[in-house]
This record gives C-alpha cells, structure tokens and sequence, in this order.
C-alpha cells in the first residue's frame, strides 16, 4: 500500500509538473521572444532617460548657464544659484529612476529577468551589461565629482558677477512716454514711479515658458533689494493686448505674484507685489508703448501668441534706461547695483 501511494504521489506530481509545459516540455509560464525584446527595450530607455535626467540636473556650465537650462534645474530640481538641487531635487533623481524600475519589474518582472539570463549566455550582451554597469558606475562618479567641487551659492555668484564686464554697455536712453493701466484700474505714467529705480519688463499671460520665469527673476531681484534696505519698483507691460485686457489684469497679476486689485497703498507699501504694476490698454496704446521702447516681438497668427526675448530694462531714478539685460536673476542683480 505504501508503494502504491508513493506511486500516485509521483504520477500527481508528474501531472502537476507537466500541467506548467505545453508540448514538447515547454514551460507555459516563460515569456515570449517578444516580451522578452520588449522589457530590454524598456530597460535601455531607462538607462537613457536616467542618463539624459542627471546631465540636465549636474552637468556643469562655465558663467551664467542659458535661461532654458536655469529655468528647466529650477523647476525640475529646486536648483539654487549654484545650480545644485535642493534635497527635494536630490529625492527625485534618485527616486524617479528607482520608481521607474520598481514599475517595470512589477510589470514584466519574468520577462526582464529572462532577458537578463539570456543577455549574460551571450559574448555581445554581456558586453552590452558591462556598458551599462560602467554608464551608472563613471555617472556616479562623475556626480559624485560635480558635487564635491560645486562652490556655494554665494561663491558662485561672486564668480558671475565678476564675469559681468565693467564696460557692460549703457543704454542712456530717455524714457518715452507713455499712459497705460496698471492692475488697480488707475492710470499709469513714469510719475508713478519717480524718484526711485525700476525694473521694466514684458509678458504675456499665456506665455509658459520666458515670460513667468524672467517677471519670477525681476521679482527676485526687487525683493533681495528690499531686503537690504534698497526700493525698486517692477513694471511688466503686456506683450498681448488682445487678450491682456485692462479688465482681465488683476488675475494675471496674481498668476505673476504682482498684486491684484485693491487700492494703491496695497502694492505701494508692502504685501505682495509691493512696488509693483502690470500694464495694458487698448491695442494701439500697448503697441506704441512697446515700440518707443524698441521691444521686438512677433505676434504667432495662428496660435496668437507673442515671439520676443527675454528682455529687462534697469532705469535709474531720473526715468533714464541705463541697462538692458536678459532675464537672468544674478546678471540683472549685478547691473542694478552699478547704477
């Protein structure tokens, strides 16, 4: 009888084993040609992706990096002036990397695995794995590098700043006149602001990319100012006033951190947008104030947005347009304390 149980107990054993195969001893459960291609496929673009994600964060710049690359390490990473991220930045390159392949492995764990296996039986993949392992090794080395030699904030800005020639060109420019509205629905003059220097700049409210990083940098600089003491005033005129109406500015003012409605004391004596207007009128008012300015634009037919660059004019308090800068943070800071 013990036999005989041992005998069924193999027979089921034998059934179950082959219950897994299909003909030929083939096991059911392993993954396709084609599963197998495609989980290595999605292993590379990781790599890749995690590779390209690190030389956007660290790969070092020589002076004052180009106005997309500050603003893509300030908005994906929480990069400082250095360029560095902050610990949120540092979560999130490490994390997003780990994430992406926690989901993969979750998705085509079998297949990535198989992959693995059959990279490793072969000369040409296990070349292709010692490739990628000395990709993450040298990166992380290289991080590791960037990082350790990174100079502080206040270092690295000291360094731009000396890289600011002393014979940046002056401008010297009159300002013209002009009569637009501000936000608060009063009209607005140079005598609005006299007596103190401005930072004049442009924008539009459906512009999502130049236009809220260059008011976000202008703003920058006006608070850091304040903070040692120093009034300067903000005004952004609108680049679109076909859709930048007076009636709609208290709105865009807040999407700009500028300040919406309410009476004059609020912008003019503290809160937010303190010293600080946003402009419009009608469309040929906007449009001549734009052009004595010498602000090249373009308006887009199709789409109705507005080609122009990033452009900040520094004006002393004799309403004279000393300098013209780009929208860099660091380099209007630097200009506004020359004048």
């Amino acid at each position: 009888m013990s036999e005989r149980r041992d005998g069924y107990a193999a027979a089921a054993g034998a059934s179950a084993g082959e219950a897994g195969r299909g003909p030929a001893g083939v096991n059911r459960h392993a993954s396709s040609p084609a599963a197998v291609r495609g989980a290595m496929a999605a292993m590379t673009a990781l790599l890749a992706i995690t590779v390209a994600w690190w030389v956007l964060a660290l790969w070092p710049v020589a002076g004052v990096p180009p106005a997309w690359l500050e603003r893509a390490r300030q908005v994906c990473f929480n990069a400082g002036p250095s360029g560095l991220p902050d610990a949120s930045g540092w979560m999130l390159l490490v994390g997003q990397p780990i994430g992406m392949l926690a989901v993969l492995m979750v998705v085509a764990g079998d297949a990535v695995r198989e992959g693995l296996r059959r990279a490793r039986g072969k000369p040409a993949g296990r070349i292709a794995l010692a490739a990628a392992a000395g990709v993450v090794v040298a990166g992380t080395a290289l991080a590791g590098v960037r990082v350790a030699g990174a100079p502080g904030d206040a270092e690295w800005l000291e360094a731009v700043r000396a890289e600011v020639p002393a014979t940046y060109p002056r401008l010297d420019r009159r300002l013209p006149a002009i009569e637009l509205v501000d936000q608060r629905g009063e009209a607005f003059t140079w005598e609005r602001i006299a007596g103190r220097p401005a930072l004049l700049t442009f924008g539009f409210g459906h512009c999502e990319t130049v236009c809220p990083m260059t008011v976000m940098n202008a703003r920058r600089v006006q608070d850091r100012l304040r903070g040692e003491g120093r009034e300067m005033a903000l005004v952004v005129i609108t680049l679109d006033p076909w859709r930048d109406t007076p009636s709609r500015l208290p709105a865009l003012a807040r999407q700009f951190h500028l300040g919406g409605d309410g009476p004059r004391a609020k912008a003019e004596e503290g809160g937010e947008g303190a010293g600080s207007f946003l402009l419009s009128g009608t469309v040929d008012e906007v449009n001549a104030a734009l052009d004595a300015l010498r602000v090249a634009r373009e308006r887009v037919p199709n789409t109705g947005d507005i080609v122009h660059p990033a452009l900040v004019y520094l004006l002393d308090a004799e309403g004279t347009v000393v300098y013209a800068a780009s929208g860099h943070a660091d380099l209007i800071e630097e200009l506004a304390r020359r004048m």
